[in-house]
């Protein structure tokens, strides 16, 4: 059975180390597709914004492909900051996927604000206090949309990691 989850969290709440950390218990049929690393890619930075089209046509495109595993995995690691985005974004892949998760980081500014001083490459913090303003918790579109909401409202990724039951694939 394979399963679309969706990251959905500002910079530096811990979606990547999430995804690694999946990669590390599930060494198979695992797909992570960061738009951080496409934007490295692209355009040599993952601050580089200047080819959003390109990025997101790439990121769509290669969970189309993994989503042909059977038993695949597809983690896409975005911001994902409101639901139209997660929801519109991702429309054209929720028929090839047997369920979908969105995986939601609810925590403290000031946690996260430290997190992401920990990065390779942190985000400034004007750009930081954006991200969180514009920041929206999942609604009722949302809760159409995915088959199962995961919120992680501390840095304890365990009971979020739990409950992909990734025993059934």
């Amino acid at each position: 059975m394979n399963k679309l989850v969706v990251l959905a969290g500002v910079p530096g709440s811990g979606k990547s180390y999430f995804s690694s950390t999946i990669k590390k218990i599930k060494t198979s049929h695992v797909y992570v597709i960061s738009s951080d690393q496409l934007r490295k890619e692209i355009g040599g930075s993952q601050a580089n914004l200047n080819n959003e089209e390109l990025m997101w046509k790439i990121f769509l495109n290669l969970a189309k492909t993994y989503a042909l595993d059977p038993d695949g995995i597809v983690i896409l690691d975005a911001t994902h900051i409101n639901s139209e985005f997660r929801v519109k974004r991702n429309l054209p892949l929720k028929e090839l996927f047997n369920e979908t998760y969105l995986v939601v980081w609810n925590l403290d500014h000031l946690v996260v604000s430290n997190q992401n001083l920990q990065r390779d490459y942190p985000i400034p913090v004007e750009a930081m206090n954006k991200f969180f303003d514009k920041f929206e918790m999942p609604d009722e579109v949302d809760k159409e949309f995915f088959d199962h909401i995961i919120y992680i409202n501390n840095s304890d990724i365990a009971p979020a990691i739990a409950a992909l039951n990734l025993e059934n694939n």
